[in-house]
């Protein structure tokens, strides 16, 4: 068969598959005039012109959507161009198009590829694909979630995808010269176990995979890979290096770390609900008994004072266990009107269990009573989550201060805290926990909330706590923020408003009051 003559042609059929018109393009291919072709049947004409595509084209194609490749060889296998033959069905018409075109990918490995040289338009036609294929190639590697690579037994790279920017900025040059420098980037505790899977793995062609941690410059940030590599062997069977990719799965190794201990700690949980209510009665007999105790001595007693401080440090252990239990429960408790200054000074027995011994504590919560509508348990689990940051900052002998004041609508808050200036939008208090320890560093503090987010292994952080902190104080009208210094320590600012009358807004008595009768509600149906 002929190589067709034309970019594109067109060839209108009735519904009984008989041409109906037919462009001068497939009239000049053929060899026939419009009017001979007219009235002829399509299928008939075509199969005339080449007999092995009476197998490629079904007797039924004009009555549906089809299309297929006409090889221009007898033999398909051996035909390396050929027609792109494509029917659209319509109400009272077919529509035919056929344009030349390189075989499918499939066999085109296969072709005669002598043929391909002698047409202009097929060599075109190659290059197009060559140009699309190499295009759309860049686009998935740049957009694809991970770092492709071609690295050397050596441990440096020949190859590396523009992902490796986005964990190493600074650096991702250097991995081209230096195969160590990849090595230190890897968990001290995971670099034995990538070792040894290079070790295990190498002598053969198979792809394998696995997962360990390396750490990001400047905040060693801990992230997850998964690493999916193929050997690259010689015929003499040398190992010249590997090829690979490199996925970040820190989101789903911190999901399946969570899973694994799920079914242990329910039942850890079970167990320690029974120990919390035996402790609980144990320091209530202690209690009762050093109660009844100190109150039949005398005050000059010498035992007086140590059965006081027995008395009083079993009635702190009752309330330590009380803490235990609310900051586990599933249910939230019911939002109520709370004394910010009480929760705090309150909380301030599991803070002081939490940092150093040797750390300094120092606390100023005034005099004033700071009512504001809140759930209590959430509230506690806010203030432990910062004070445990700000353990984490400090130095053994580091100091932690936790602050409140009382501000008017309109006011300044968080002065000195990142962003924009922020004005009180309501009667509140500001919250303030500060810390000496290393600081924030600037290139991570736009994810500080961030979900997943921590600097920290996953059996130390799960990247929650700031997120969680963040989501509370919204659901609450509030507000957060924070400011650093690197080597001088960090503050966060917590603003909360408070339920008082404020006649300036009597709007916020009416929003007060709405909100308590929704919760009360809610509270008689549950």
């Amino acid at each position: 068969m002929k190589s067709p003559n034309f970019e594109n042609c067109q060839v209108a059929l009735d519904r009984e598959g008989s041409m109906a018109n037919v462009s001068e393009a497939f009239s000049s291919w053929v060899g026939m005039g419009v009017e001979e072709l007219v009235g002829e049947n399509f299928r008939s004409f075509i199969v005339s012109l080449e007999n092995s595509w009476d197998a490629l084209i079904p007797q039924d194609f004009h009555e549906r959507d089809f299309e297929c490749f006409l090889p221009l060889s007898p033999e398909e296998r051996n035909s390396s161009v050929g027609i792109y033959f494509n029917s659209s069905t319509y109400e009272h018409n077919v529509v035919l198009s056929l344009s030349p075109a390189l075989a499918p990918h499939d066999t085109l490995k296969n072709a005669f590829m002598g043929d391909l040289m002698n047409d202009p338009r097929a060599l075109a036609n190659t290059l197009i694909r060559l140009q699309k294929a190499e295009s759309r190639l860049s686009d998935y590697v740049s957009n694809f979630p991970g770092i492709f690579f071609t690295q050397r037994t050596d441990m440096t790279f020949s190859y590396l995808s523009n992902g490796i920017k986005r964990l190493f900025p600074q650096e991702h040059k250097e991995f081209s010269r230096n195969g160590g420098l990849f090595l230190n980037k890897i968990f001290e505790k995971d670099r034995e176990h990538f070792l040894n899977k290079l070790s295990t793995n190498s002598g053969g062609r198979e792809t394998f995979s696995f997962s360990y941690r390396i750490k990001l410059p400047p905040t060693g940030q801990v992230v997850y890979l998964l690493d999916v590599r193929t050997p690259i062997i010689t015929a003499t069977q040398k190992l010249l290096g590997y090829d690979g990719v490199l996925i970040d799965i820190t989101r789903q190794a911190i999901a399946e770390h969570r899973l694994s201990n799920s079914v242990w700690r329910e039942g850890l949980a079970t167990l320690t609900n029974g120990l919390v209510h035996d402790f609980s009665n144990l320091m209530s007999g202690i209690y009762s008994i050093s109660e009844l105790y100190h109150g039949m001595m005398e005050r000059d007693d010498p035992m007086a004072n140590g059965m006081g401080q027995i008395k009083k440090s079993a009635m702190q252990a009752q309330k330590l266990v009380r803490r235990i239990i609310d900051l586990h429960r599933e249910k939230p408790a019911t939002r109520a009107i709370h004394d910010l200054r009480l929760l705090l000074k309150d909380q301030m027995d599991l803070v002081g269990i939490i940092i150093p011994r040797s750390a300094r504590l120092q606390t100023d919560f005034g005099k004033e009573s700071l009512p504001a509508f809140l759930e209590e348990t959430g509230f506690r689990q806010v203030i432990l989550n910062l004070a445990i940051n700000a353990r984490d900052a400090i130095e053994r002998k580091g100091k932690i201060k936790i602050s409140i004041t009382k501000v008017a609508k309109g006011q300044p808050i968080m002065n000195g805290s990142s962003g924009e200036a922020r004005i009180a939008p309501a009667t509140g208090a500001v919250i303030s926990l500060s810390d000496d320890g290393r600081g924030i560093p600037e290139e991570i503090e736009d994810k500080l909330f961030d979900p997943f987010f921590t600097t920290k292994d996953s059996s130390s952080g799960s990247g929650f706590g700031l997120y969680n902190t963040k989501l509370f104080m919204e659901d609450h009208n509030g507000e957060i923020g924070f400011s650093s210094k690197i080597g001088e320590g960090s503050t966060f600012y917590l603003f909360l408003p408070l339920a008082i009358d404020d006649e300036d807004d009597p709007s916020m008595r009416t929003k007060r009051m709405r909100r308590a009768t929704r919760e009360f509600i809610k509270t008689r149906k549950t």
